[in-house]
C-alpha cells in the first residue's frame, strides 16, 4: 500500500465518529474511577452546576466535582464536605448571593450516595426507578439492615455465591 492509498482510506474516514467514540470511553472511565457502573449511572446520581460541571455526593462522605467536558484535561476534585466545596466554588467562580443560594439548595438536593455490599458501585438509594419497583433496600442481613445491595441482580447474586459457599 503506497502512502497516496493511506491518505486515500485516512479521507475516508470519519473521524467525528472516532472521537465520540473515545469521548464516551473517556467518561465509562470515569465513571468506573469513581465506583459507577456506568456513566449514565453517574450523571443521573450527580447534581448538575452548569458548563459541563456536575457534583457527586459518594457513600464515604466526600463530595466529587468534575467536568464531563474537561475530564481528561482537569482531575475529579474531592471535596470533604459540602461547606469546603462552597467556599472553593464562591471563591473560584466568584459567585454572588443568588447564586450562593441557589447552589445551596442544589447541594442539599443531591442525594447522598451508597455502596453495594456486593458489587461495590455507588446507588442512590431514593432513586425513582427503585420505588417503583417498591424497593425500599435489599439488605443481606435483613434483620439488622446491613449490607445494603443496589439491585435485586446482586442480592440474588449474594445469595447464590453464599450457596455455592456453605
Amino acid at each position: 500500500m503506497t502512502s497516496e492509498d493511506w491518505e486515500s482510506a485516512l479521507d475516508k474516514f470519519d473521524w467525528n465518529d472516532v472521537l465520540s467514540e473515545v469521548d464516551g470511553e473517556l467518561l465509562e472511565h470515569l465513571a468506573s474511577e469513581l465506583s459507577f457502573r456506568t456513566y449514565q449511572a453517574l450523571k443521573e446520581s450527580s447534581c448538575p452546576l452548569g458548563d459541563g460541571y456536575h457534583l457527586t455526593h459518594l457513600a464515604d462522605g466526600r463530595w466529587a466535582f468534575w467536568n464531563e467536558q474537561n475530564y481528561v484535561k482537569e482531575d475529579v476534585r474531592f471535596f470533604e464536605t459540602a461547606q469546603h466545596f462552597l467556599h472553593v466554588a464562591v471563591d473560584e467562580f466568584k459567585l454572588e448571593q443568588p447564586q450562593v443560594q441557589d447552589l445551596l439548595e442544589r447541594l442539599e438536593k443531591t442525594p447522598h450516595l451508597k455502596l453495594c455490599a456486593v458489587c461495590g458501585h455507588h446507588f442512590n438509594p431514593d432513586d425513582s426507578a427503585r420505588r417503583e419497583l417498591g424497593i425500599e433496600g435489599i439488605f443481606l442481613d435483613e434483620e439488622n439492615q446491613e449490607g445494603e445491595c443496589c439491585s435485586p441482580q446482586c442480592a440474588v447474586e449474594a445469595v447464590v455465591h453464599d450457596m455455592k459457599e456453605g
